[in-house]
């Protein structure tokens, strides 16, 4: 005969949360995230594109210019969204990082953020 379900949850929690083991509880996902994968995914789309444009010059620019206005729309709504946690605001700073290394080769920006990033703690638990 197996216990009712109250009593096995007591058992259970009476073990292990003496043992400093809680429930899980779901947090909201980072939106920062989401935002720089999709910038990230954007420009992609948009060197595959100005890497070949095809036969039809003038088409393979429409297309170009239709990406590219997709990438700077992505670029904008990422700049309007907050970190909402300490990993958001890393990837933040390693994304722009990254963006001014390869957008401007020759510019001290990227270093500089990396040198933030290295004197900002690791994320606490």
């Amino acid at each position: 005969m197996t216990p009712p379900t109250f009593v096995r949850r007591s058992i259970f929690a009476a073990v292990l949360f003496p043992l400093g083991i809680r429930p899980v509880r779901s947090v909201p996902a980072d939106p920062i995230f989401a935002a720089i994968d999709y910038a990230k995914a954007t420009d992609a789309d948009l060197a595959v594109l100005l890497a070949d444009l095809g036969e039809d010059v003038e088409e393979g620019e429409r297309r170009a210019n239709r990406a590219s206005d997709i990438a700077t729309r992505a670029f904008e709504a990422l700049s309007e969204i907050r970190p909402t946690t300490d990993a958001g605001f890393r990837a933040l700073i390693e994304f722009y990082a990254e963006h001014i290394e390869l957008n401007e080769p020759c510019c001290t920006g990227g270093l500089y953020l990396r040198h933030v990033l290295a004197a900002i703690p690791e994320a606490r638990a």
